[in-house]
């Protein structure tokens, strides 16, 4: 049947490759057995057969001394002998009818040899004497040995009996945490984002359980901060669009005095909403472009940039914001010029001074600094604010996080600014760290390259 596949199961499999190799290497052991123990068997009667006929050639010319020493053996060792002349007369023997008498070739062989053993059961056949001219040879059939006391079928079954049931146990090993971790994948793809592996093992299968478990959480965070940022854009956009529809409703009613007081706020909710989608904009833009390659990094429209002029420009958007906080500017010259994305950067300057300025009460200052050090530019935001609650700190750089979920319209956002500080500086080759206690204010410090025309006139 076209298409027809058998269910395959890992336990089977596992536990048939062991059974298999079992019986494999048992058949090769009882053949070698066979085969190897046969050769020092047969070399052993050989040697213990000329020992024990040395004495015989003495009563060659005895018959009747020759005859009680044959008897002898047959009683003590169960031995077979009959002892014949060269040219083929008994001379003595303890079994009856006697052994044929060798043919005149195999003679010929025994003399040359001494010792022959020949045929399954095997004779032994030995010149007497041993030494020197033969005048009379010896043909002996020893005992078989003595069978073992216990079954070697029942010994054999039991052995492999015990090592089928460690192969599954060992198979069992294996599969069950694999089921497991398909059990979870099935789950975890149905939308059951909560569900882990819950394995902990020091060995390969604990080490893909672990890569799972963290791959659903940082997929689960992703997928959380997805929604959130849906239903943060929604509200963020909900509110000015609400203004600018109230305030063409008051321009429309014809009073012109309203009318133009209407025009200011919709351009001051024009220019957030343009703000939160440029936002949001460069967040895909810089995620997409970091997140493509390993060591990837978006493309910037690098510049020439004064550093000067960057900060100035960052003070006065601050300051026309901000009317209610203060801005400390503290500069020391000269600064180094960069290399640099002036508008990316210029936004990531200006989502510090933001937050400066929503989460610090009114009248408290804000101090901006610059100062050239030999890595290059360092700049420094620090405000007076509320700070920030040690739990949301290891979270603070995740994009579309916010640690104060009720918050006011003063203090809204997704949840970028942050984010898209850091993968700013990051993408210019920069560093960005930040320090916060709660109830004392924030310090972000961040550290830029400078251009190779600074570096070298510093040098």
């Amino acid at each position: 049947m076209r298409g027809f596949r058998l269910p395959g199961s890992l336990l089977v499999r596992v536990y048939g490759v062991g059974i298999a190799q079992i019986v494999l290497v048992a058949w090769v052991l009882i053949a070698a057995r066979d085969y190897v123990a046969d050769i020092p068997s047969r070399q052993s009667m050989g040697r213990y057969a000329a020992f024990l006929t040395s004495d015989w050639a003495l009563n060659l010319e005895q018959p009747e001394a020759l005859q009680a020493e044959l008897d002898r053996v047959g009683r003590q060792f169960d031995t077979q002998v009959v002892i014949r002349s060269a040219d083929g007369r008994l001379l003595a023997g303890n079994v009856s009818p006697a052994f044929e008498p060798l043919a005149p070739e195999a003679l010929q062989q025994l003399w040359g040899e001494r010792v022959l053993v020949e045929g399954t059961p095997p004779r032994i056949f030995v010149a007497l004497p041993n030494t020197g001219p033969a005048r009379a040879y010896a043909i002996m059939l020893l005992p078989p040995p003595p069978r073992p006391s216990i079954n070697v079928a029942l010994l054999t079954s039991l052995v492999l009996g015990c090592i089928a049931i460690t192969s599954l146990a060992f198979a069992r090993t294996l599969v069950v945490p694999l089921q497991q971790l398909a059990k979870v994948a099935r789950t975890f793809g149905a939308g059951s984002l909560e569900v882990r592996t819950g394995l902990h093992r020091r060995d390969e299968l604990g080490q893909v359980a672990e890569a799972f478990d963290e791959m659903a959480e940082r997929l689960t965070q992703l997928l959380r901060s997805q929604r959130e940022l849906l239903a943060n854009i929604s509200h963020e956009l909900y509110t000015p669009l609400a203004r600018i529809r109230v305030a063409l409703e008051l321009a429309a009613e014809g009073d012109g005095s309203q009318a133009h007081e209407s025009l200011a706020g919709i351009a001051a909710d024009l220019s957030e909403l343009e703000r939160l989608l440029a936002d949001v904009l460069s967040a895909a833009r810089l995620g997409d472009a970091a997140g493509s390659l390993p060591g990837a990094t978006p493309p910037l429209r690098r510049e020439r940039v004064e550093a000067r002029e960057l900060i100035d420009r960052a003070a006065a958007r601050f300051r026309a914001t901000w009317p209610g906080h203060p801005l400390e500017l503290i500069v020391e010259a000269p600064l180094p010029a960069l290399e640099a994305d002036p508008v990316l950067l210029r936004r990531a300057l200006d989502n510090l001074l933001d937050n400066a300025g929503k989460y610090s009460e009114p009248g408290t200052s804000v101090r901006l600094g610059a100062v050239m050090r030999e890595e290059g530019l360092q700049l420094e935001v620090k405000d007076e604010g509320i700070g920030i609650d040690s739990r949301d700190m290891p979270h603070l750089f995740t994009p579309f996080f916010r640690g104060d979920r009720s918050r006011t319209r003063a203090t809204g956002g997704v949840g970028l600014g942050l984010a898209l500080a850091r993968r700013i500086v990051s993408a210019h080759g920069g560093s960005l760290t930040l320090e916060s206690q709660r109830g004392i204010g924030t310090r972000v410090r961040i550290q830029l390259p400078a251009s190779r025309s600074s570096a070298q006139m510093r040098a």
